[in-house]
């Protein structure tokens, strides 16, 4: 658990929902109820903020969201969108002559628009925040990296994850009747339909959640699909396709909520859909679903509750198993953690120094949660000066370099003047099965 530095002073955590069209800022005061979503009215329809950039033309002036689409609008700039991912791509805009890096651009794109939280509290009084993107696959750690590099908040409390994981901490924060049985999630919200199925393994402890993603680019969104002069027939084909679609995926299985993101769900062509899905489950319709999946992960980091003993979500970047080794804290031995089942595997990093008691081997474990048996791994520290025992003092680092790849560093320092470093480093990877 983390402490917060002053419990007299509000303390908020962040979701920030990160994709090219629009973008959502969530934000959580700690010790309230819900999260709030960012929007530029109260109404519901008004929440988001476009993913755009405008430049003034012929100045160095920028805008961003609503007020780039209004100023291209009179013609007095232009407007660069889909910067998360040209920002992946490596891409580069010219403008007026000159050529913009996207990652920048995208980096002045979320300043800008986390200042539209200034009113709400101030850097100093966020405990973490987190983006949540579509794939956390390519570039797109390096990018988040360089977006997180930029803000005014310390490095150690902005961390990523996925829309999977994401709904999984939404779907978890409802009424427990909500989630008995499986949880399906369609988002029309982007260029096509995308799924999302969430179910748990009770038969496990803690309970391990799964989330399986399902991706329909022949689905269009409905703008794209009918055109702006759709007719009865259009609506009616696209209803039909997309029930086939939406019954193909769940017929097999026990779904019991459906969440429906975006507008592409509307009344005026998917009636047939909605009936289907409405017989004999529960039906819910919004838009920021992610941000407050984000929120309620960024609330559960700073304050876990039993929740989050009782349940694991094995996501695709989650480690499937823990590593450690046993240590002694004076005359006891205890487990030391070094990275554990459920952590994102590129967040899975300890550097720590420990006293070798005696031989030449350091000894982890391996524990997978899939009730697979547990590993020994054993690292010989081949040429290590031989010393009188509890005289070498060891320096070890551990990182994943993918969700199955660990990577382990271990320095030689020696132990003071009467036993210098030899310098000696041994590193050993290794591939979990």
């Amino acid at each position: 658990m983390i402490t917060l530095k002053d419990e007299r002073k509000p303390s908020f955590v962040i979701g920030y929902d990160l994709n090219d069209q629009v973008s959502q800022i969530s934000y959580y005061e700690l010790h309230r109820e819900v999260p709030r979503t960012l929007s530029d009215e109260e109404e519901e329809e008004r929440l988001g903020i476009p993913t755009v950039l405008c430049k003034r033309k012929d100045v160095s002036q920028w805008y961003y969201g609503k007020e780039a689409e209004k100023v291209v609008a009179r013609g007095e700039g232009t407007l660069v969108g889909k910067l998360l991912s040209f920002a992946r791509s490596g891409a580069k805009i010219e403008l007026e002559g000159e050529a913009y890096d996207c990652v920048d651009l995208l980096v002045l794109f979320v300043r800008r628009s986390l200042n539209q939280l200034s009113m709400i509290t101030q850097p100093d009084q966020v405990e973490a925040i987190y983006f949540t993107v579509d794939t956390l696959e390519g570039r797109s750690i390096d990018v988040l990296d360089k977006v997180a590099s930029a803000l005014p908040i310390p490095r150690e409390k902005i961390f990523f994850q996925t829309y999977e994981e994401s709904s999984y901490y939404y779907v978890l924060h409802q009424p427990e009747e909500l989630w008995e049985h499986e949880v399906a999630i369609f988002d029309y919200s982007n260029q096509y339909m995308r799924a999302y199925n969430l179910w748990m393994n009770r038969r496990t402890t803690p309970v391990v959640a799964f989330v399986e993603r399902s991706d329909f680019e022949e689905l269009k969104t409905p703008s794209l699909m009918l055109g702006e002069e759709s007719t009865e027939e259009s609506r009616d084909y696209l209803d039909e396709y997309v029930l086939h679609t939406i019954h193909g995926l769940i017929n097999p299985k026990t779904v019991s909520t459906v969440f429906l993101i975006g507008d592409g769900f509307d009344e005026s062509w998917c009636k047939k859909t909605l009936k289907y899905l409405c017989m004999g489950r529960r039906v819910f319709q919004g838009k920021n679903l992610y941000s407050k999946g984000a929120c309620y992960c960024a609330k559960d980091k700073i304050l876990p509750d039993k929740l989050n003993k009782a349940y694991v979500f094995l996501g695709a970047d989650k480690l499937k198993f823990n590593v450690g080794l046993q240590m002694k804290r004076g005359q006891q031995e205890e487990y030391f953690a070094l990275a554990d089942a459920g952590e994102n595997w590129y967040d899975a990093k300890k550097e720590f120094e420990c006293i070798l008691d005696e031989g030449s081997y350091v000894n982890f474990t391996i524990t997978p949660v899939d009730g697979k048996d547990k590993q020994h791994l054993s690292v010989e520290l081949t040429g290590l000066p031989t010393r009188p025992e509890r005289a070498t003092r060891l320096r070890i680092t551990t990182e994943m370099k993918s969700e199955t790849l660990l990577k382990i560093r271990i320095q030689d320092l020696g132990f003071g003047e009467m036993f210098p470093s030899s310098g000696k480093v041994w590193t050993k990877e290794v591939e979990m099965e």
